[in-house]
């Protein structure tokens, strides 16, 4: 019998996969190792290159990387950004204010929070692979984040219309002249085009919004840019029987119910344009001039149409609720739906017997409360405080509008309560007095100091009655008025506002208390158990204020010395903040602070004004700023 010997198996793994599993394990377990050990360098630090705007961030700790940005911020907000064109040049500052800090106008906003917060988790992500990757692409390249920021646009541009317009030469399309003839005939001119040049404030905000965001505040020189007409007078072909034709529609009425507004022949020649068409063939026809009609439906029609919303108000009157104003809807003229309407109805031939209704829309109020029994008002639920000892008595004026205005109004459950709404216009034929600000080395007159005493009593209100806050936005420098720091709130119409949300089931009637010199507003609803917690506000890196700047101006005679502003620490504050529901959920805030150290502000009068700095010779201006 033959014994078979079987041939030895090949059950063993190939070495070289075996060096290959061994190397990859060493370099995992070497890379973790070492990932470990990087995480242990930047514990609680920034990794490197990380940089917001030109700011390189590397190696520090969340708290001194917003120092170093708070530092950058505090170097604009003080000398703010210079705008040039040929010999003139403004600085325009991201605060104007008045000299006691009553009024406040915020142009530029900076989230310095966001921009440290982005920076620090930069590599901190719950995704391990994704961690690994930052932290790796960290150590060979830089990692920019811009700085968050907020641009009053509209604010910036009027500044730079109020000191560059007069370089604006505007394009003219070619135009219609209507002259009155004898016999009460009208002859027709077309007048030329020309082409124009103007300052493209489009391209500067641009330039300022991608600058901030690198926290660079460099100088911007402005550009210009040609416009062309639209309307050229070779294209107009039988303007003059056109013209005739569209004049015979008046004359015509407004109307909006039974109120007319008789728009006569003579008026609507006034008011008479060339006007682009759809055609390749016919290209100019006659219209409505839109600015001008705009215009005269804004000056002549809206104030006799135009009704704010009258809110309905109430009081606590022996435990009941009572209502002591009724509410009442506002209107307001649309002008332009209602320009819309009358060209498409002049287009058709005109409205029904010379008539055209105009659009007219309701401004609803906040609250429309019903029967006041059930709105679920029983007891307090939270008080805000504050104190205004030593303001000025056109500033206590204020104060006392601006409380009254809002006492006795009631917030819906879910509604998101806005400070600057209620409030509404706020002006001198609404009862408010005045205060100076300064606006291009000139004292100009504004309305609304007192009314972030207004807004701060709101915010402590809203916060120990435990409320949601939406917006809220401290001073840009401390003022007494509101101390302690980092519990203030500042106002300003249209922006910024202060909002909240009234998130219990009942409403909320809000009672305010006006003393000598004290305000308390008082917050009435049902309290639903729910618990608020607050710490006593911290107050850090207090730093002291640049020297006095002195303004030179043309208003105060020469060598008079007149100083508007007061200097003020610049610090930072925070508190904590949190509200405990009864369904056990917790809900967590921190309220932080940053406030600008603030030089004294001088004017002093001369009998001609120095050239800036850098500058020609001619032409200087500044927007100066201060605080609520």
């Amino acid at each position: 019998m033959l014994n078979f010997i079987p041939a030895k198996q090949n059950d063993q793994t190939p070495r070289w996969l075996l060096v290959l599993a061994i190397i990859f394990f060493i370099l995992f377990f070497s890379a973790a190792a070492g990932l470990i050990v990087y995480d242990g360098m930047f514990k609680n630090k920034i990794y490197p290159n990380i940089m917001v705007g030109d700011l390189d961030l590397s190696g520090q700790s969340a708290e001194a990387a917003k120092r170093l940005i708070n530092r950058r911020i505090d170097e604009i907000n003080q000398h703010g950004i210079v705008f040039s064109y040929k010999n003139r040049r403004i600085a325009v500052m991201p605060v104007i204010a008045s000299a006691d800090g009553s009024i406040a106008h915020q142009l530029i906003s900076f989230n310095a929070d966001q921009a440290v917060d982005s920076a620090f988790y930069y590599g901190r992500n719950d995704d391990f692979f994704k961690k690994l990757t930052e932290q790796l692409l960290a150590l060979f390249k830089k990692e920019r984040f811009a700085m968050p920021i907020l641009i009053n646009e509209e604010s910036v541009v009027k500044i730079l219309k109020d000191n560059f317009s007069s370089f604006d030469e505007p394009a003219k399309n070619a135009g219609l002249a209507a002259n009155k003839t004898p016999g009460d005939n009208y002859e027709f001119i077309i007048t030329g085009e020309k082409y124009g040049k103007t300052i493209d404030y489009n391209e500067a905000i641009a330039i300022l919004t991608a600058n901030l965001a690198n926290l660079n505040p460099a100088p911007i020189g402005l550009a210009t840019i040609t416009q062309y007409p639209r309307i050229l007078t070779k294209d107009c072909l039988n303007i003059e029987a056109k013209a005739a034709a569209f004049l015979n529609l008046a004359p015509l009425a407004l109307t909006r119910g039974e109120k007319e507004w008789p728009i006569s022949q003579d008026l609507f020649a006034q008011m008479l344009a060339l006007r682009q068409t759809d055609s390749d063939i016919d290209r100019v026809g006659v219209g409505l001039d839109e600015d001008k009609f705009k215009d005269y439906l804004a000056e002549e029609i809206s104030s006799a149409i135009d009704q704010e919303p009258i809110e309905a108000k109430f009081a606590i009157t022996d435990g009941r609720v009572t209502e002591f104003q009724n509410g009442q809807d506002g209107l307001a003229l649309d002008v332009a739906a209602s320009f819309k309407k009358i060209d498409s109805q002049l287009a058709n031939g005109g409205g029904q017997n010379g008539k055209i209704e105009l659009v007219v829309n309701v401004k609803p109020t906040l609250s429309n409360a019903g029967q006041t029994n059930n709105l679920g008002i029983k007891e307090i639920i939270g008080i805000g405080t504050s104190n205004f000892t030593g303001s000025p008595a056109n500033r206590k004026h204020n104060i006392k509008v601006g409380s009254n205005t809002i006492n006795g109004l009631l917030i819906k459950p879910g509604q998101e309560f806005s400070l600057n709404r209620a409030l509404g216009k706020v002006g001198g034929d609404t009862g408010y007095l005045p205060e100076l600000v300064i606006k291009e080395n000139k004292t100009t007159p504004e309305y609304g100091g007192g009314l972030c005493q207004v807004g701060t009593t709101m915010f402590r209100a809203a916060l120990d009655s435990g409320l949601p806050i939406t917006m809220r936005r401290n001073h840009s420098y401390r003022v007494s008025y509101y101390e302690p720091a980092g519990t203030d709130a500042t106002i300003y119409d249209p922006w910024p506002d202060f909002r909240f949300i009234n998130d219990t089931p009942t409403h909320i009637l809000i009672q305010t208390k006006v003393g000598t010199s004290t305000l308390a507003y008082e917050f009435w609803g049902t309290r639903d158990g729910r618990l608020v917690e607050k710490t006593k506000s911290t107050i850090y890196n207090i730093v002291k204020p640049a020297p006095a700047k002195i303004v030179e101006t043309l208003d105060l005679k020469p060598g008079e010395k007149k100083c508007t502003e007061q200097a003020h620490n610049g610090a930072d504050a925070y508190f904590d903040y949190a509200v405990t529901y009864p369904s056990g959920e917790v809900k967590k805030t921190k309220f932080s602070s940053h406030y600008v150290p603030w030089q004294e502000v001088c004017l002093l009068g001369v009998e001609q004004l120095s050239p800036p700095a850098g500058g020609p010779p001619d032409g200087t201006a500044s927007s100066t700023p201060s605080q609520n």
